[in-house]
This record gives structure tokens, C-alpha cells and sequence, in this order.
């Protein structure tokens, strides 16, 4: 019989590629397409800096090149984190979450175990998720589920809060939302200075699947 490796957890192996340590396995999964393809390939800096700020203040990050996967990695995470059901009222994202087969509620966000979605921008100085009232919905966040999934697209990623802010006052116009924050996991960034990173510090399980703009 083979020798048994002893298995990291998917998640694990993204943290592994963007630190610079090798990979001594194949993914878990049953697709053959690395699951760390986007920390790994010619991207802009602005991108990759992102994944590695998102990544060190303790987020969870998977890149998708498409939907397909998208239905992979979230059915994997229910498995990996022991979730039942996922809290979420955009309609687009439960599409999505009912494709992955996922046990999906509207309104009980307080049975719920994890709160699922989307985001205005994704900010590279912080590796922040930009969210506002048009995802809490009057909700505080620290009332949601202690599980937090983000689905969010390559064409969020900014480098900048200014940006960002620019970004959702030509959006948006005259009709700002309101409860703009920018979340950040709850590990400390080396090189950032967490006093003007303009950033809330996330006590939760914070996990962001970043899907490929389809042309």
C-alpha cells in the first residue's frame, strides 16, 4: 500500500503558494486546474498585493475562473467548516449558492452559521472588503453569523479607500448608501500601519471567492 500523506486542507495550499513554500501535493478537488492559479500567474501588482494583505490578516481566498468552480469551492467549504446554512438575501449570489446545493435562508440570519455576500470593492493598501448598506441591509456586523463569505469579481480590486470611494460616489450618485466599512481579518499586516488602514478588524471566519470577469 502507498504511503498516506498527510493532507494540509485546500486553503492551506493557497497559503503556501503566495508565501513561496512548495506544494508537496495535488489539490483536493476533482478539478485538474491548481486552485491557486490567480496567486501564482503574471498579475498586476495591485492584484497580487491584495491576495497577500487579504491573506495575512487571516482571509481565506480562492480564485475562480468561473461559476463552475465557484459551485465547488463553496460546497467544499460547507464540508471543511461544518456549516448547515448559509444566510444570504442577494438574489444573484443565491443562484449561485442553490447551484453548489447549499441550504440557503432570506430572512433567519440568526440561525444561520454563515452570512454569504457580495462587496463594492476589494482594496489592495488593507486587503479590506469594501461593504455598505447595500449588503448589511441595516444589519450590524458583528450580529451576522460568525462565518463570512464573500463572493466578489477581479474588477472590484482597487488600490486605494480613495479610490474605492470615488468609485461608489460615480456608481451610486445621489443616492449614496450608507454603513460604508471596509473589513479586515483580525491578524495584524506586517508593514501596514493598522492605525490609518482605515480598516474594521473582522473577528470572524472571513473567506472571499473571487471569480474571473467573464468578457
Amino acid at each position: 500500500m502507498a504511503e498516506q500523506k498527510t493532507k494540509k486542507g485546500f486553503f492551506g495550499r493557497v497559503l503556501d503558494v503566495i508565501s513561496g513554500k512548495p506544494s508537496d501535493e495535488s489539490p483536493s478537488l476533482k478539478s485538474e486546474k491548481p486552485i491557486i492559479d490567480f496567486a501564482t500567474a503574471d498579475s498586476d501588482p495591485t492584484d497580487l498585493e491584495f491576495v497577500k494583505k487579504f491573506t495575512s490578516s487571516g482571509g481565506k481566498f480562492l480564485y475562480c475562473i468561473d461559476e463552475g468552480e465557484a459551485y465547488q469551492y463553496l460546497h467544499q467549504i460547507m464540508e471543511e467548516s461544518g456549516l448547515d446554512q448559509v444566510f444570504c438575501t442577494d438574489a444573484n449570489l443565491n443562484s449561485i449558492l442553490k447551484k453548489a446545493n447549499v441550504n440557503i435562508s432570506e430572512d433567519d440570519w440568526q440561525s444561520s452559521d454563515a452570512f454569504c455576500t457580495s462587496c463594492e470593492y476589494l482594496v489592495s493598501f488593507n486587503g479590506g472588503i469594501m461593504i455598505s448598506e447595500n449588503q448589511l441591509h441595516g444589519k450590524k456586523l458583528e450580529d451576522l453569523p460568525e462565518t463570512f463569505i464573500a463572493i466578489g469579481k477581479t474588477s472590484q480590486i482597487v488600490e486605494n479607500l480613495r479610490t474605492a470611494l470615488a468609485g461608489i460616489r460615480f456608481r451610486y450618485k445621489n443616492n449614496l448608501p450608507s454603513q460604508i466599512t471596509t473589513i479586515k481579518g483580525p491578524k495584524k499586516v506586517e508593514g501596514l500601519d493598522e492605525e490609518n488602514s482605515q480598516g474594521k478588524v473582522c473577528n470572524k471566519e472571513i473567506y472571499l471567492l473571487l471569480l474571473e470577469d467573464q468578457l
